[in-house]
């Protein structure tokens, strides 16, 4: 056998590879891409309904808390710098069953994510133009931009992780910009009232149940970090640009989110007999708007605009998560083997790419995505559970293992996240017991899957 046979029987046996190609500061703009995304629109005013001025607080503890499951992240991904997330580090830190539930956790929360995103910008989308026009336009319109903007963004996927870190640092940074354009008149209104401080009192008017169910509502919003952690194997020197990504974009998103709560309790004027959080949770996912319309010119355009584009970089960047999720437990053997493929040309997972896409367009055209995204904070939810046990059970399994970041306070600091997680996803209960049916079921189906998958690979 001559080299270049040799070489030629090498090339056809030796696996495709993920190619690091991404920068840090378009990881950080998919970390700040999927938290600053849908939630920020639709679950404002909600939650504004439900805890009142205690809104901030309740922003302020997820923050807390996303910082403590953050730095767990950190020091897993950075001590296994691979796509999958949970579902890597939760195999050797709590055996197979919890590293399993931990993919199909993440696989479903992220999949439903990705379908509420969708839906969310054909809804923005068919707004804008009946603004624009003056006409009503019809729900297919809503439905094709729905399904149109999937496609475009799991073609941006396909063509490499650089190009979807770069089509996320513009989108992004759009976004952001408008978002502080309305804080500034927000903060101008507020600075102008005399009094502008009876908006904030009493502060727990709905006592701790309404800040509990705040945080329950909105955390979803703050579970964008685990994309950052999907792209171990295409990120650059992940050692030290993981751990940085992560809190960077917390601390963007949580700045953004208290700046969008101050406002929205200050400067938002109720009509005559209401408070002014009683209106924006009566708005629901309209609150924002309501707010930008009576205090920013041309308002409400300039808002659906924001929103086209933060449902565009969300969806973007947890198309990329999930997509990964499902590469890894294709490759880990816990679903078909194929999904774990690379593509020789553009070095991305096109199989799990293009299955997940075909799963999000199903999602979004059928199901009552409404009825069932409150199930997505349950499954974050625990699998934050998950990751925080896994970091203090491997730090007993391989105590001499490299770790370029370790969680201070370790075991209490992910206690704590084990605890705060279980509480928030027990208190679900009392806001949505739709969710958990929805969450049980998805979790029996799993466990369906898990034998199966262990029968064939034994």
């Amino acid at each position: 056998m001559n080299d270049v046979t040799v070489k030629n029987s090498k090339k056809e046996i030796m696996p495709e590879k993920l190619t690091r190609s991404m920068s840090m500061l378009g990881v950080t703009a998919l970390g700040v891409g999927a938290m600053i995304g849908a939630g920020i629109f639709v679950l404002t005013g909600t939650a504004a309904g439900e805890a009142g001025p205690a809104l901030i607080l309740a922003f302020a503890l997820n923050a807390i808390i996303a910082l403590i499951v953050g730095a767990c992240y950190a020091e897993l991904a950075t001590m296994m710098p691979k796509a999958g997330g949970a579902y890597i580090w939760a195999k050797p830190g709590l055996g197979s069953v919890f590293g399993f539930f931990a993919g199909w956790m993440s696989a479903f929360a992220q999949l439903i994510a990705c379908s509420l995103y969708a839906a969310a910008f054909g809804s923005f989308s068919q707004r804008l133009l009946s603004d624009v026009t003056g006409y009503m336009i019809s729900p297919l319109f809503k439905a094709a931009t729905s399904v149109g903007i999937i496609l475009l963004l799991l073609w941006v996927n396909f063509c490499g992780a650089g190009k979807t870190g770069r089509i996320e640092i513009l989108i992004t940074a759009l976004k952001i910009a408008i978002l502080l354009v309305i804080s500034a008149f927000g903060f101008r209104v507020m600075f102008g009232n005399s009094d502008n401080v009876a908006a904030f009192t009493p502060f727990f008017p709905l006592g701790v149940g309404g800040l509990l169910s705040a945080m329950g509502i909105t955390f979803i919003a703050f579970e964008g970090y685990e994309v950052i952690v999907q792209t171990g194997e295409e990120i650059k020197q992940p050692s030290s640009t993981i751990p940085r990504s992560i809190f960077l974009s917390i601390a963007i998103a949580v700045s953004i989110y208290l700046l969008i709560a101050v406002v929205m309790l200050g400067a938002v004027k109720a009509p005559e007999g209401q408070t002014v959080y009683s209106y924006l949770g009566q708005l629901k996912e309209l609150g924002l708007m309501e707010a930008a319309g009576q205090f920013v010119p041309y308002g409400e355009i300039i808002l659906l605009i924001a929103g086209m584009a933060s449902t565009a970089s969300a969806l973007n960047a947890t198309i990329y998560g999930s997509s990964r999720i499902t590469f890894a437990m294709g490759r880990g053997g816990d679903l078909p083997s194929s999904l774990g493929r690379i593509h020789h040309t553009t070095h991305t997972p096109h199989i799990a790419i293009a299955v997940t896409g075909i799963l999000m367009i199903i999602a979004t055209i059928t199901l009552p995505i409404e009825d069932i995204a409150a199930s997505t904070n349950i499954m974050f939810l625990l699998v934050f559970v998950l990751v925080c046990a896994s970091v203090i059970r491997l730090r007993k399994l391989w105590p001499d293992r490299e770790r370029p970041f370790r969680v201070p306070l370790s075991p209490w600091l992910p206690a704590v996240g084990i605890i705060s997680g279980l509480i928030l996803s027990v208190w679900m209960l009392q806001i949505s017991l739709t969710a958990w049916i929805v969450a049980v079921c998805w979790l029996s189906l799993g466990g369906i899957f898990f034998i199966v998958a262990r029968g064939r690979n034994k």
